[in-house]
């Protein structure tokens, strides 16, 4: 291999949707972002971004030597660097790495706590929301079960399982609503 005189000689560009590593597959190097943005998915769902040039990702795997823990994808045009397993060990050796590499992991630990406590709180308003509607629903089934059958219990039963519904959405999950 020749002799490399400069880091930035190893940038390239990647377009957006390049995916870069592979959760999953076994390691080998790492990339160093110098423009644009990477999206960092773990198990199909996004759980970060990486923008700030100078950030790196894939370290973890050249440094335990286990198999990638996510997968990165190139949200847009993206200039990195992408060092090989040997250049990636030279480069965190080198003096002041060791600082950048643990800045790094805690950044990305106080990342996914506060995603882990958004997430948990979002959980406990399903929770809650989720409760009364089922309460209502109990509610509702015993008035129609007590009422006799006639057109004006049907009617306010339709008018509370319509304000049931109003209350909580039309089906899908978000800030307390339902869709059903």
């Amino acid at each position: 291999m020749s002799e490399i005189t400069s880091i930035h000689s190893l940038a390239q560009t990647v377009t957006a949707g390049t995916v870069l590593f592979e959760e999953g597959t076994a390691g080998g190097g790492m990339v160093i972002l110098l423009s644009g943005r990477l999206e960092v998915y773990l198990g199909g769902t996004k759980v970060g971004e990486v923008t700030e040039p100078g950030s790196y990702v894939g370290e973890a795997t050249v440094l335990t030597g286990k198999h990638r823990s996510a997968t990165v994808i190139a949200e847009s045009s993206a200039t990195i660097i992408k060092l090989s397993s040997k250049q990636a060990t030279a480069f965190l050796a080198a003096k002041g790495a060791e600082d950048k590499v643990l800045q790094n992991l805690a950044d990305r630990l106080i990342d996914a706590n506060d995603q882990l406590v958004d997430k948990t709180e979002r959980i406990a308003n399903h929770k809650e929301a989720m409760t009364e509607l089922l309460t209502g629903l109990r509610s509702l089934y015993t008035e129609m079960d007590k009422a006799e059958p006639s057109s004006d219990a049907y009617y306010e039963s339709m008018r509370n399982l319509r304000r049931l519904i109003n209350t909580y959405g039309t089906g899908r999950f978000s800030s307390g609503r339902f869709q059903i």
